[in-house]
């Protein structure tokens, strides 16, 4: 049965280490991959956290809140213009390129390209002309048609550049993603330092938007030379039928599952706007922005790395080989993970003076619920990683769309029980708790159960975690 690696595994450095005691190693060599696989993230973690120090000093806490509506709206439209493309377009070329089939790797990268063009210029000209209602629906006021206009140069970006994240993935470039982060990051704060203070949100919507099209020019101006063979030029026809129908099968499920989550987020949030204001949203777009630094390391790790090794250790050695390398990473995340969320969740304060500013202090409450939310889907997702290849579409989307419905029913229930301003977080971790349950569920029912020395360790960190943000609230 395979194992994830010998107890020889070399280092980071690449040097064995033969005397290091096996729990040490283990520990080493999740660091580095993580580190590895997190400089993506981080490059986009790095710029977001420069860029919103200056949105917090110019636009305060209700432009922070109109902003956040605005730019998750694009992020959704994006969603549906990228067709889902990234999961497909990474597993189709990957398998071609493995099989020295360079040519049904072009024809897979091109008819995604045509399928997520078409779709970009149904999806931005109904957002043109349809701006004042898309403003109506995210903030109940029509009067920010101007900000989803300009939002819409970030909506095609976001969907084209997926689609090339697909194309890395399948060629296993690890280092397109970062230069793609590094060069569209430069573009955004230099867009940033010198549109906002004399545009407002204009400025800061043109600065979020520019992020996507510039990285995805500059990435083809760097790394295009790597790419001359494949993709290549376009084939002809672009779109072939028989491919799209392969790519368009996984990909429906991706982008469901996608725009459910999203789009649920967005609703809930366009009736907490209604409920609490935009001043109220701004905090709670800060909480989830620290929440998800967080998160954003291990779901990086989890999908560049883990989900391909669980995917080949499923193919050679079935279920058995996916449940022992779950368990194998199990408890080294789990640690990792309540180890930084705790930390988060007690330099709340500080944090928030220094990334934000001090008007962002009441976002620390909400940020204690949040961050326990996002480290329910980390567990989840961590427990999860081998659902595609161990159950197919049906446990992976059975998975997926958990969150997004306990995430509604919470929020009503805690809407309804007075909750106030803290109902979205409330729900927010309640949400990460029940994905964290059911994929635990049905992950054992499809042969990866956890030990019950696993149990037990998700259950403390759990219950030390909702503690701490009790606690927190408390103070």
């Amino acid at each position: 049965m395979p194992t994830e690696e010998p107890d020889r595994a070399p280092t980071p450095l690449g040097t064995p280490i033969l005397s290091m005691p096996p729990g040490a190693k283990l520990w080493l060599d999740r660091g580095a991959r993580l580190a590895a696989t997190a400089a993506y993230p981080a490059a986009i973690a790095v710029m977001s956290v420069v860029r919103n120090k200056w949105f917090a000093t110019h636009l305060d806490v209700s432009g922070i809140g109109v902003l956040a509506q605005i730019v998750s709206g694009q992020t959704w439209l994006g969603i549906a213009a990228g067709l889902g493309m990234t999961l497909p377009v990474a597993q189709a070329i990957a398998h071609a390129l493995g099989r020295g089939d360079g040519e049904g790797a072009r024809r897979s990268f091109w008819t995604a390209f045509g399928l997520v063009a078409a779709a970009v210029l149904a999806i931005a000209t109904a957002a043109l002309l349809l701006a004042p209602g898309v403003s109506k629906a995210l903030l109940d006021v029509s009067s920010h048609a101007d900000l989803v206009r300009w939002s819409v140069l970030g909506l095609a970006g976001y969907a084209i550049s997926n689609l090339l994240l697909g194309l890395f993935a399948g060629r296993s470039d690890v280092i397109s993603p970062v230069v793609f982060a590094a060069l569209g990051g430069v573009a955004s704060l230099a867009a940033t330092f010198l549109l906002v203070p004399r545009a407002g949100l204009v400025g800061a919507t043109i600065a979020v938007a520019v992020f996507w099209p510039a990285g995805t020019l500059g990435v083809l101006l760097a790394r295009g030379r790597a790419y001359r063979d494949m993709p290549g030029r376009p084939t002809r026809p672009i779109v072939r039928r028989d491919v799209a129908k392969q790519l368009l099968g996984l990909g429906t499920a991706a982008l469901f599952m996608s725009l459910l989550d999203l789009g649920t987020m967005l609703a809930l949030r366009a009736h907490y706007v209604r409920a609490h204001g935009v001043d109220a949203n701004g905090l709670l777009q800060a909480a989830l922005a620290m929440a998800q630094l967080v998160g954003a390391v291990f779901y990086a790790y989890l999908s560049s790395y883990a989900f391909g090794k669980i995917s080949a250790a499923s193919a050679a050695g079935g279920v058995d080989a996916a449940r022992t390398y779950t368990r194998r990473q199990w408890k080294p995340l789990l640690l990792l993970a309540t180890a930084g969320t705790a930390f988060m969740m007690v330099a709340a304060a500080p944090l928030l003076h220094l990334l934000y500013s001090s008007r962002f202090d009441g976002a620390r409450p909400l940020m204690a619920w949040t961050l326990l939310g996002e480290f329910g889907r980390i567990a989840a997702l961590t427990w999860s990683a081998g659902a595609l290849p161990v159950g197919g579409r049906r446990l992976w989307v059975g998975i997926g769309v958990t969150q997004p419905i306990a995430l509604a029913a919470a929020y009503a229930a805690f809407t309804f029980a007075g909750a106030g301003a803290r109902s979205l977080p409330f729900a927010y971790a309640a949400g990460g708790g029940v994905l964290f349950a059911i994929a635990m569920i049905r992950m054992r029912r499809a042969g990866v159960g956890p030990r019950p020395g696993d149990v037990a360790a998700a259950v403390v960190a759990a219950a030390l975690l909702t503690t701490l943000a009790a606690v927190i609230t408390r103070v």
